[in-house]
């Protein structure tokens, strides 16, 4: 969902320094902080593996950037890019990324984060993007999120993997990636000479950044209307789009072996009740028997109609009636009943 994320799609070949901009497709720079572009078409100082900050091969592909995570004075550069489309409002996605010490860096950090906007961020600083400033910007920001550490940063030979798991708000249209604490809360190693009291530089590669699709977040005991699973009026069958939302509950439940899953059905209030009965029953039966058609063990699934006895909106419009005519489900824990 990450658009160039291997950086291999270029405007131009670089020439000059801070060129990220200009030179890289999709991507750009959401401060004054001048990030850098590499690539091995490069004849220049950002060629690929040589270049002005020592030397690496990239992680994949050809090209990849640079950018300063911690320098003198709080100066800090940060990477921006559009997803391929905004994220789902409670699902889970995984953010990964590979970065490597450049040789002539002084030091190497721990502190590696990302945050995701609605439109593109761009803030007249060359400081780092604190929380507190990103509140102030123009757009609406996710909280900053750090990828998980187990040690500095300070592989200068090898690509070391970064990642972590979050679940969406909704809104999240772009991806801003970089070291958005102050020098003094950074944890930083000085490599170079550790007994100077001088702030030093820690100069990254980026490379191969992506953002993959888990699924929805799913909470025990909450009910969940299945999304795209409105049934047209005096049908149970499934439409098409119905499918990839059942096999979401159908990934989440094969990841949770404890877990077992009630499904309801429901009609709008057309039709008499007791014919509204059968056809709820044949509606929840159709999404149960499509999770079993996947693999769910039937023994972990009921299913039960309603009718038209819960509405989702009493006013008695088309509209109305679409919303009512609907599958729900909750998931509960599973206990063995001969423990």
């Amino acid at each position: 969902m990450v658009q160039n994320g291997g950086f291999e799609d270029f405007v131009s070949c670089p020439v000059k320094m801070s060129n990220l901009n200009k030179d890289a497709e999709h991507w750009s720079a959401p401060t004054l902080g001048t990030t850098d572009y590499f690539n091995e078409c490069s004849r220049t100082k950002l060629g690929v593996p040589m270049n002005f900050k020592g030397k690496q091969d990239p992680y994949e592909g050809a090209a990849y950037a640079g950018l300063y995570l911690f320098a003198p004075r709080d100066y800090r550069e940060y990477i921006q890019v559009p997803l391929t489309e905004t994220l789902e409002k409670g699902s889970r996605y995984r953010l990964t990324l590979f970065i490597s010490l450049s040789e002539k860096s002084d030091g190497a950090v721990m502190d590696m984060g990302a945050v995701f906007s609605e439109k593109p961020l761009s803030v007249h600083t060359k400081r780092e993007l604190s929380q507190s400033e990103l509140l102030s910007a123009s757009t609406q920001t996710t909280h900053i999120k750090q990828f998980p550490v187990t040690g500095y940063y300070q592989d200068k030979q090898d690509w070391m993997e970064l990642s972590f798991d979050m679940v969406a708000k909704g809104f999240e249209n772009h991806l801003i990636l970089g070291n958005f604490k102050s020098n003094a809360g950074t944890s930083y190693l000085d490599t170079q000479n550790p007994s100077k009291n001088e702030e030093g530089y820690a100069y990254y590669y980026l490379d191969d950044i992506s953002l993959t699709y888990l699924g929805p977040e799913y909470k025990t005991d909450e009910v969940y209307v299945l999304d795209h699973v409105n049934f047209n009026f005096d049908r149970f069958d499934l439409q098409p789009k119905a499918e990839q939302s059942l096999k979401d509950v159908y990934k989440y439940l094969e990841k949770h072996p404890n877990l077992k899953v009630a499904i309801s059905g429901h009609t709008d209030d057309l039709g008499s009740d007791k014919y509204n009965d059968i056809l709820s029953r044949e509606r929840a039966g159709s999404v149960a028997q499509y999770l079993i058609d996947l693999g769910l063990d039937k023994n972990r699934i009921t299913s039960r109609g309603y009718g038209d006895s819960k509405p989702l909106d009493t006013t008695r419009t088309d509209e109305a009636r679409r919303k009512n005519r609907r599958v729900e489900f909750v998931m509960t824990k599973f206990e063995d009943e001969n423990p």
